[in-house]
């Protein structure tokens, strides 16, 4: 078994917590639930069964942060990878509502946990996010969709901009308009992890570090977590893995459900005077509209640009420069400005776009597949999952699975990821 490296990401220069606050699982322990991934996912249904009342053990296969908690972007979103007018046409109006009102209540749960646990320096603010459009087409499509929203869901804070403001918002002349919402904001993922790991700590929750679970299986009334070192044999267990899934063998069933998809993010060298006055200068979060599509955000006097397309399961030197030349294509200022930090990870996606949660057995739940929006939803799905687990009230809609899914032509992902990704770049190439 190999772990992915720890990211060199700009989260990590400020942000490292000493090996000793959260070691690995040395001998047998026993607990009523034992939860393997300490994402965001695993550590807010750990909150949720500790406020219950029940002994937790949370076991992490690397360092705290190594998978996509700790390497995201920091865009904290209240959406799904479907549209909700697309999940209203497929399922009804009244789905689409409750959906809807789940993915806004992932966003209040992420600052309710902020509070209620006085997680400090997560730099966490509602700035609201600015979706571009690159083209009139697109334009259009956004505009419609705002108004879809208020008309039929009855959501607030859109704003349709016209070029002028956003130019005026972005400080380039990119894109020919765009909507922004106002409920959205942006996070230091990183810092948000390492407070909610305190936070379980400190009430009751047994936390470890560089334990890989090898073996779950269940047993009489029960289930035995197997480490290289230790059992931890509880009443329930939980798989919060993610697009990390699969690396050890124990949730292959959960690995069989996403198709793992590299995101790369770059971080330029802090901006002269005159760029950072200009460019995003209400450090919002923001998105494109291509196929590919690219964010962006302004952290400390720097700009952070992601997007999906880093192939392979090694970070690459051509996903980084095709990353720089999208950003010089937005942003022409930034030819000659450096890149100080180059990373990483994986997103979960599913295949029909939305979260999914749910049971294996009677005693061992799951949740996965956030599409590369899970900084507030995962918190959320693992706090329902554990309520979910522990018969108390809960809301999850059409995350909640009957049985898990699998992805079609499971051993065909990778090459078929790759045509993907190449079809959408020649479509946006062609300027289709």
């Amino acid at each position: 078994m190999q772990l992915p490296s720890l990211p060199a990401s700009l989260w990590r220069q400020d942000r490292s917590l000493r090996p000793r606050d959260f070691p690995a699982l040395g001998s047998d322990v026993s607990c009523d639930v034992a939860i393997i991934g300490g994402g965001y996912c695993g550590l807010h249904a750990a909150l949720a069964f500790a406020e219950k009342g029940l002994s937790v053990v949370v076991l992490e296969a690397g360092s705290v942060g190594l998978g996509g908690s700790g390497r995201n972007g920091g865009v904290v979103s209240a959406k799904f990878r479907r549209g909700f007018a697309d999940l209203a046409a497929a399922h009804g109006m009244d789905v689409a509502r409750r959906m809807h009102a789940i993915a806004n209540a992932s966003v209040a749960h992420l600052i309710e946990t902020i509070e209620r646990y006085a997680i400090a320096d997560t730099g966490f603010r509602r700035v609201g996010a600015l979706k571009c459009a690159h083209s009139v087409k697109a334009f259009e499509h956004a505009r419609h969709e705002a108004e879809w929203l208020t008309r039929n869901l009855g959501e607030r804070g859109l704003h349709v901009l016209d070029r002028a403001d956003v130019r005026d918002e972005t400080g380039c002349d990119s894109f020919v308009g765009g909507v922004l919402q106002d409920g959205a904001g942006t996070i230091q993922p990183l810092a948000y992890l390492q407070g909610l790991w305190r936070a379980a700590g400190a009430r009751g929750v047994q936390v470890y570090a560089d334990t890989p679970a090898l073996d779950v299986a269940e047993s009489g009334s029960g289930v035995v977590v197997s480490t290289a070192d230790a059992r931890v044999v509880a009443r329930q267990a939980v798989l919060a893995t993610n697009a990390y899934s699969g690396l050890t063998g124990v949730d292959r069933a959960v690995a069989r459900s996403i198709v793992p998809f590299r995101s790369a993010m770059i971080a330029t060298a802090r901006l002269p005077a005159d760029l950072d006055a200009r460019l995003l200068k209400n450090e919002r979060s923001y998105t494109e509209t291509r196929r590919m599509m690219r964010w962006f955000r302004k952290v400390d006097g720097r700009i952070v640009f992601g997007g999906r397309g880093a192939l392979g399961h090694v970070e690459a030197p051509a996903a980084f420069s095709r990353l720089e030349k999208a950003m010089h294509l937005i942003f022409p200022e930034l030819r000659g400005i450096g890149i100080d930090y180059r990373w990483s990870g994986h997103v979960a996606l599913s295949f029909d776009g939305l979260p999914m949660a749910g049971m294996l057995s009677p005693r061992i739940g799951y949740a996965a597949g956030f599409n590369g929006a899970g900084v507030a939803m995962s918190g959320y799905v693992g706090d329902q999952l554990a309520n979910m687990m522990m018969k108390q009230p809960h809301e999850l809609a059409l995350i909640a699975r009957g049985s898990i899914p699998k992805v079609p032509f499971y051993p065909l992902r990778s090459a078929g990821v790759r045509g993907v990704t190449f079809f959408y770049e020649m479509m946006d190439a062609a300027g289709l």
